[in-house]
This record gives structure tokens, sequence and C-alpha cells, in this order.
């Protein structure tokens, strides 16, 4: 992924990482955890700070989906600096915003341009985030059905189904 960062470490490795780079003041934490939630664990961790990559700063974010990193997002200082240091590095990137690049067998790299000419640069490393996928579409798909099933049983009789929830 984005510098020596490997997809799929866990926060812990990735801190000692950053902090081996000089990266270990001004970050953030986020902890997103389900805990009450009947269907299995889905926890996130969003970590945000400072970080430099090919000589170009600006601001990082990790995404952990269950103690995995499962994404980084850099918005460098200096986007098109960056755009072609990263090109350089890695071969043509995509020419238009939104298209993916697959950088190696597990990671898939892409940008997005914002309205404030910004521009967020995406590692997605594809076995978490595929697991990720895949509890969205079994778990959430169900839970949406089970609600769908719900409001249209109440609509057409007045009084809800719950032997179907």
């Amino acid at each position: 992924m984005i510098g020596d960062l490997q997809g799929g470490s866990i926060p812990e490795t990735a801190k000692k990482q950053l902090k081996n780079l000089g990266f270990d003041s001004g970050w953030t934490e986020k902890i997103k955890t389900n805990s009450d939630d009947h269907r299995p664990r889905h926890d996130f961790i969003e970590t945000t700070g400072p970080f430099s990559d090919l000589g170009v700063s600006g601001k990082l974010e990790l995404t952990f989906y269950n103690d995995r990193l499962m994404e980084a997002q850099f918005t460098p200082n200096e986007s098109e600096r960056y755009f072609k240091l990263l090109s350089e590095r890695l071969g043509k990137l995509p020419e238009a915003p939104g298209n993916r690049k697959r950088i190696s067998e597990e990671v898939f790299l892409s940008y997005y341009r914002d309205a404030d000419g910004s521009v967020r640069f995406y590692w997605d490393y594809l076995p978490v985030s595929k697991e990720w996928q895949e509890w969205v579409g079994k778990y959430s798909s169900v839970f949406l059905l089970s609600r769908s099933a719900f409001a249209t049983q109440l609509c057409l009789t007045g009084a809800p189904a719950t032997e179907h929830l």
C-alpha cells in the first residue's frame, strides 16, 4: 500500500511503522464497534494524521476492518506533483478520477478530485475489502429484506408479521 504500510496489518503494527517513519504525533483515532449488533463482528478503526510519501506531505487516513488494514487514503498538499511522482513509480495512472488500477495482486489504487481541487488517493487492500463487501452482501441485505417484509406486511394488513422477523 502507501509507503511501507502493508495491507492486512493490525493497528499496532501500522502505528509502529508510522512511528519509525517519524509520524508519531498529531494522529487521531475513531473506533466504531458494533458489540450490541446480533450480526457477526464488523468493527472499524479510522486513524488520521500527518504523513509524507515520495517527499510530498499531506494527510493520511487508515481504515481497519476487524483489526486489519483495509484502506489507506492520502490527501497530498501538492496533488499534481504527487500524481506525477506516483505515476513515475507505479506506471501510468488512470486519466479519469474514480478508475482503479491494480498495482499488485492484492491492491487497487484510485483517486478522486474534490470540489475544492484537492485530490484523495485510495489504496484498497482486496482480501480485507472483499471480506467487508461479502459481509455487507450477506448481512445487510438480509436486514433490509426483513425490514422490507415487515413494512410490506404492515401496509397490507395493518399488523406486523412478527413470526417472520
